[in-house]
Formats: C-alpha cells, structure tokens, sequence
C-alpha cells in the first residue's frame, strides 16, 4: 500500500513581467497580493482536509512563488503519511473535484456550475495520471488541456474565482493561461 504522500498545490497566478526588473515586481507582487494569497489557502486546506481522512500528519511547505514560462503562480508543497492502506486512486477520489475549479461545498458548488455554464466540462480539470500494481502512482489535474475532435480542437483553461476577484482580470488570467496551448498549436 501507498505510504507517503506528496502533492503540489498550485492556486493564484499572475503575468510573467516583459523584462527582470518587471518579473522581479510581478514575483513580489503575487507573493503579497491578499487575494492570491486567499485563493492559495483555500487550495491547500481542501487538499490538506481531503488528505487527512486518509492518514496523519499531513501538512504544507508555502506558499512560495512558482515561475513557469508565461506566468507566476503561487505553490506549496502538501505531504504525509498514510494509514489507512489508500491506494493511488483512492486519493484521487478524495481530491476530485478539487475544490479550486469546482467549489465548495463540492456538491452544492457542481450544481450550480451545471446549471450556469453553458457547456459540459468534458475532461477539463479530471485526474490524469498513473498507477502500478502495488497502488503507487503519480497524477495531475488536467487544468490547461485540449481536445481534438476532427478538425476541431476545443481548449480548456480557468481561473479561481474567490472574494476580491475582478471579472476582466479573470479573463486576462485565462486568456494568459490558453497561451502555451495556442502557441503549440500554431507550431504544428
């Protein structure tokens, strides 16, 4: 049975700066910024909450800032250990939906997603991973992804709406997010 366990916990996200010094400003500024700093806590306790029933000792390491090619995000590292023999998938049930792109009270909160959104989800923030015969494994939320369909190609990307969120820097967020699938899809 799985014994350890180590997830990074990724919420909050700004624009990379066009130069050193403006990255420097951007990295200080998610850093400090109430919001993001909101937005991270909640990742983390429902990973840290759905983590616990499960086993002891789990705590996080953050957050810190995290860079990525086109933006900054704020991350921490979740770990401990288990107790109760859970095996890989076993916590991917505990953590799916993860409460950053579905809510929460989960269910309350995906009920009202599918009555508001005008589309269906499809694969858009499910586990993608690996498991081997002893349950050890290895997965991700599958939250900047596409889909192929023909010759249509549907992409899928978000952001984490708390309190103090603006709707227009939510959508810049999200438009910043689709850039690595648009630029790989235009090298094709």
């Amino acid at each position: 049975p799985l014994r350890d366990v180590y997830k990074e916990t990724v919420a909050g996200t700004s624009a990379r700066g066009a130069d050193a010094e403006a990255d420097d400003r951007a990295e200080r500024a998610i850093a400090t910024s109430a919001k993001d700093l909101a937005e991270h806590e909640f990742a983390v306790s429902n990973v840290l909450n759905s983590l616990r029933a499960h086993g002891s000792d789990f705590r996080s390491t953050g957050p810190y800032p995290l860079r990525l090619p086109n933006l900054w995000h704020l991350a921490s590292d979740v770990s401990g250990a288990l107790s109760d023999g859970s095996s890989a998938l076993d916590l991917v049930a505990a953590l799916h939906p993860t409460a950053a792109v579905a809510g929460s009270p989960t269910e309350t909160a995906m009920a009202l997603i599918a009555e508001l959104e005008p589309f269906d989800r499809g694969r858009y923030a499910g586990p993608v991973g690996w498991i081997d015969a002893n349950g050890d494994g290895e997965w991700a939320v599958a939250l900047r992804c596409a889909r192929f369909d023909g010759d249509t190609v549907t992409a899928y990307a978000g952001a984490g709406i708390v309190a103090g969120s603006v709707p227009e820097r939510e959508l810049a967020e999200t438009a910043l997010k689709f850039r690595p699938i648009v630029e790989a899809l235009r090298s094709r």
